[in-house]
């Protein structure tokens, strides 16, 4: 009976301590996460145009796991793209431009067509409900496809028109005369993945 409560009572204590791992895991990622949407030079500029307080389209996105460095590298800085109402609103900033790199978008009306080719494309590794994104980030991502390993991209990218890219898992770029290596640039990389891991 002693060892049989020893055993039990060891489980509970790794349980415990697990939890504590993960609830200061969470809590890491959580801090890290506001300090990258706070920090910088491009905070004061949003709150000086009332933009403040507008999400990054990086939030509202779902990708399947292990993807995200793909679709940050197809991204780019679209990643923190903020949505107006209407695009022309942002010709006011040519005058008073972002001191960072910053983008804007407009949700589309019509949903996009369909075109389907040989190569999958990565816009399906996306999983959104909202009509109106699915239709921006099939404008994104056009001509951005998967494959498996950079040496399946390569064997595949004669089948790539000009334009087009093959991207992998750990976001290298392949392009029909060109290989692009990804590597995280700013704390910005990785918000997607620690946004879904949150």
């Amino acid at each position: 009976l002693d060892e049989a409560r020893r055993v039990a009572q060891q489980a509970v204590n790794q349980e415990t301590a697990r939890q504590a791992d993960l609830a200061a895991r969470m809590e890491a990622l959580k801090a890290l996460q506001d300090k990258v949407k706070t920090d910088g030079k491009l905070q004061p500029w949003l709150a000086k145009h009332g933009l403040d307080g507008l999400q990054g389209l990086w939030s509202r996105l779902h990708v399947e796991a292990g993807w995200e460095p793909a679709l940050e590298a197809a991204l780019r800085e679209r990643m923190s793209a903020l949505e107006v109402s209407r695009l022309d609103m942002v010709r006011a900033f040519a005058q008073d431009a972002p001191p960072a790199r910053l983008a804007f978008y407009s949700p589309p009306q019509a949903p996009a067509a369909e075109k389907r080719g040989a190569l999958p494309p990565l816009a399906d590794l996306l999983r959104l409900h909202d009509a109106a994104q699915k239709a921006l980030l099939a404008d994104w991502l056009a001509g951005c496809y998967t494959a498996a390993s950079l040496e399946d991209a390569l064997a595949q990218r004669g089948q790539l028109q000009p334009g087009e890219a093959i991207y992998v898992k750990s976001g290298h770029c392949v392009s029909p005369h060109g290989v692009s290596f990804y590597a995280p640039d700013s704390e910005q990389a990785g918000l997607l993945a620690r946004a879904q891991e949150i």
